[in-house]
């Protein structure tokens, strides 16, 4: 008779070990991939971004403002990615929206009407990067998220109403996002052209990103232009006088600069409509403005162009300063 064949208690241990350690093995690597799709999506949504801000400018003859200005300091007002959604092919939320009919000083007065409100909650693709984990949870994890994040204005819709959310954010320069003269490409009032950036368009930040720790943003546009902490134009304005992938989450820290979950760094797009990756350890240093509560008709900061960081550099379209590499 033969003997019948089995495994040893010991053997089949040692199997399960094997097993466990190439498990260890793999993970990292499907993680890997799977961060580097997203990223690669995350890219890609960007570079389309662009190409609407540059659609935008040969239609207008500029880009959009960041943040439509106002003197009412709890308007809700567009922001630039409003005002692009014909060039991303939503033709038809623009038209709904009425954003074309409304100039640079007019309040969104149809926030007080339910169908419009559901339009302002429309999730876009194009404006997620798919490495977020998402939003404020109690709206399915597509709307702007962060304390007191809401939408609730001189309207009567309440602070519990919350916006679609956008991971991409416009770069503004270095001082604060309620500034009216700013030195990047898009902030309150901006009409900036191709030719105003002195810097060169390869050299000069226009877009960057904001993750779900750092409050996010909104594509429709501001809550309240004047407002401070969670409330303010930083739902679709940046600055780059704060670090990158700042640790601090205080009021006017990480939610008035950029972040994102890709490791070690963001991804930001360029006025020539390439984008890069930006590691958070670039040279950092904001020659002293550190970008808080500057209002309209208040002299400029005074700091040394000289002793600005590359990061600063990148975020400025007419410093006169020299890129080093990074």
């Amino acid at each position: 008779m033969r003997a019948n064949r089995g495994f040893t208690l010991v053997e089949l241990l040692v199997v399960i070990a094997i097993i466990g350690v190439l498990i260890a093995l793999l993970l990292p690597a499907v993680q890997q991939a799977r961060e580097a799709a997203r990223r690669m999506s995350c890219n890609n949504n960007l570079k389309n971004l662009v190409l609407g801000l540059h659609n935008h400018h040969d239609t207008f003859g500029y880009f959009p403002a960041g943040g439509d200005s106002t003197n009412n300091d709890n308007r809700q007002m567009w922001g630039w990615g409003a005002h692009i959604l014909p060039f991303i092919e939503q033709n038809s939320l623009y038209d709904q929206l009425e954003v074309s009919q409304q100039d640079l000083k007019v309040t969104l007065d149809q926030l007080d009407s339910a169908s419009q409100l559901s339009l302002l909650q429309t999730k876009l693709d194009i404006f997620i990067c798919p490495s977020d984990p998402g939003g404020h949870l109690m709206d399915g994890g597509e709307m702007n998220s962060g304390s007191g994040r809401h939408f609730n204005g001189d309207s009567a819709i309440g602070t519990g109403f919350r916006v679609a959310k956008s991971n991409y954010i416009a770069v503004i320069g270095l001082f604060d996002v309620n500034y009216l003269k700013n030195n990047g490409i898009m902030y309150r009032g901006s009409k900036k052209r191709i030719a105003d950036i002195t810097d060169g368009t390869s050299n000069t930040f226009i877009l960057g990103e904001r993750n779900l720790r750092c409050a996010q943003g909104a594509w429709v546009g501001n809550r309240n232009l004047k407002g401070s902490g969670p409330q303010g134009a930083d739902y679709t304005l940046g600055r780059v006088s704060r670090p990158l992938n700042d640790p601090l989450e205080g009021t006017n820290q990480c939610i008035e600069g950029f972040a994102s979950e890709h490791p070690g760094g963001a991804l930001f797009a360029y006025a020539d409509g390439s984008v890069h990756f930006i590691s958070e350890t670039i040279n950092y240093r904001n020659a002293g403005v550190n970008g808080q509560n500057y209002h309209n008709n208040d002299a400029l900061p005074t700091y040394n162009a000289n002793n600005l960081g590359t990061y600063q550099r990148l975020g400025i379209c007419d410093d006169g300063q020299p890129i080093s590499d990074f």
